[in-house]
């Protein structure tokens, strides 16, 4: 964690000249400052200055809980710092400042009676924000730059402003994913067991397929534009499809290999289809739906049922531990399966992430997939130097795929991730050429049957996942028990058996985290009858 701010004598001496910069001018109540020319606090009264602007700023916050942290760009002397301790007395306070001179002026002058966590290199200030605002849970941290910082350093602003933005898209994906493990999956994972031993798991087809191209369609408006050209694509590599793109592809004639759905609500009205589309459907498309997605997506006739696991948890009771990493959606679910399978190249087309017009989706898209009215939208580039259109969901789905092919080029640099979509949203890391000029470059070859070697995986026995949930239900009534007599002692158990085995680890969570013994109780008494519920199903 970054402690408060010491400069070296050789900081302070490098800082001399340009510290000379900043004039520190008495007042009522305190100095004010002013920087190269810019008035950072008036010092007639820097106190309801600073209040003035930072009120402004914080009237547009959403509502919600109180921040536990604040995120500012720039120390001045602190007094902006003093008024958002005001508002918020239990806020952690963590500054950029862009030039170390003003952390001498700061720490000589300062008017606060607090610390603050200082950064004044750019590499630490990106390292804290992704610990402390990225993967830590707690309410949106508050956003506040002093506006001489503006003026004074225009494209460090920005820089600041569009790194937490991004940040805070990044943030809104792993919670999308980490709502993969709420109530809902959960209890339609519960309703869903007992596929667990008879329906393929389909990652367990990792690194099987070979070399050969996939083709990750989603169902962008530019699908329009060039998802016609897929019709002789078979041979040429494997149509994988997000649900929702599953009907505007058949529409044009093309029938994906594989389709990939992991909504907990129900989605299966994409999946139902009328006689026409039934019949440019290719025999035997796996339907890939995650275990504790809606169970109406596995009671839909005409498809090679298969499935898999989205946290380690049910994958380490229900598989064989390996489980899907994706962020929040079926797009991108369908573009780690074709990684973890072994597709090369791996190819975008219709993953627009942004709008056309007032789009969102392709013609023929289900009625029950709502066009959204763009808003407040987010200017972001396109595709061949393109501007486009997007809203923070999507912009949470470009970070997705930015950050993945930064993972893939470290994991297996030969890869190469193209971006075929028409149009639509530019994705850091992905090469963009048009699909017409992809298929040019692929050699044809025997069309690849993932039925066949879906048939060929094991699947767990009933009986050992009736064993292994028998064992958990026990170990939960004993948890239960002791929580009733010694609840420290109940914690420190809790705690261990997450640490052995993730699946408990998440129907552990909610008592771990309970405020008091009958609330422990509730939800010890939850997850038991959880496991219990599970093993009727079996």
């Amino acid at each position: 964690m970054p402690q408060a701010y010491s400069p070296t004598f050789s900081q302070i001496a490098n800082a001399e000249a340009i510290a000379a910069q900043a004039q520190i001018r008495p007042g009522p109540i305190g100095p004010g400052l002013t920087f190269r020319g810019e008035t950072v606090h008036w010092a007639e009264d820097p106190l309801g200055e600073a209040r003035q602007w930072l009120e402004q700023g914080l009237a547009r916050r959403p509502l919600g809980p109180a921040p536990n942290l604040a995120l500012v760009f720039g120390l001045g002397l602190g007094w902006h710092l003093k008024i958002i301790r005001e508002r918020f007395p239990n806020i952690r306070l963590a500054v950029f400042e862009p030039d170390q001179a003003l952390v001498k002026v700061y720490v000589e002058k300062r008017v606060t009676g607090f610390n603050a966590e200082i950064i004044t290199d750019w590499a630490t200030w990106e390292s804290f924000v992704a610990r402390e605002m990225v993967h830590k849970d707690g309410p949106t941290p508050v956003v506040v730059t002093i506006p001489a910082y503006h003026k004074l350093w225009p494209e460090a602003a920005h820089k600041f402003r569009a790194h937490l933005e991004a940040e805070l898209s990044r943030r809104e994906v792993i919670q999308k994913t980490k709502a993969i493990t709420d109530s809902a999956f959960l209890d339609n994972l519960i309703e869903n067991v007992k596929l667990c031993s008879t329906l393929p798991d389909v990652l367990l087809l990792k690194g099987r397929l070979g070399a050969r191209p996939a083709f990750i369609v989603g169902a962008g408006p530019s699908l329009d534009q060039n998802g016609a050209l897929l019709r002789e694509a078979s041979d040429q590599g494997l149509i994988i499809c997000a649900g929702a793109a599953l009907k505007p592809l058949l529409k044009m004639g093309v029938s994906p290999q594989a389709i990939v759905v992991l909504e907990s609500s129900d989605t299966s009205d994409y999946l139902r289809l009328d006689q026409e589309e039934e019949a440019a459907l290719w025999p035997q498309t796996i339907l890939a739906a995650a275990a504790g997605s809606h169970p109406n997506h596995f009671r839909v006739p005409g498809y090679y049922q298969s499935l898999y696991h989205l946290n380690g948890g049910q994958a380490q009771i229900l598989s064989q531990g390996l489980f899907l990493p994706q962020g929040g959606n079926a797009g991108t679910a369908a573009f780690a399966l074709a990684y973890i399978w072994g597709l090369r190249p791996l190819i975008l087309v219709g993953q627009d992430q942004a709008y056309q017009g007032q789009l969102l989706h392709a013609a023929h898209t289900p009625d029950s997939v709502i066009e959204a009215d763009p808003g407040q939208t987010i200017s972001v580039p396109g595709v061949y130097g393109t501007t486009v259109q997007t809203n923070t969901s999507l912009m949470a789905s470009l970070n997705w795929y930015a950050e993945a092919g930064q993972t893939i080029k470290r994991q297996t640099p030969q890869v190469r991730l193209i971006n075929a979509s028409a149009a639509g949203a530019s994705i850091k890391g992905f090469e963009e050429t048009p699909l017409n000029a992809i298929l040019a470059s692929l050699p044809r070859q025997e069309p690849l049957n993932l039925a066949s070697h879906l048939e060929r995986l094991p699947k767990p026995s009933a009986k050992e996942l009736k064993s292994d949930l028998r064992q958990m239900s026990g170990l939960l009534s004993s948890i239960r028990q002791l929580a009733g007599r010694q609840l420290p002692k109940a914690l420190a158990e809790m705690s261990n058996l997450a640490k052995a085995s993730a699946f408990l680890g998440q129907l552990l969570a909610p008592a771990q985290k309970a405020q008091s013994r009958s609330e422990t109780l509730k939800e010890l008494t939850r997850a038991e009858a959880l496991v219990l519920k599970m093993l009727s199903k079996l």
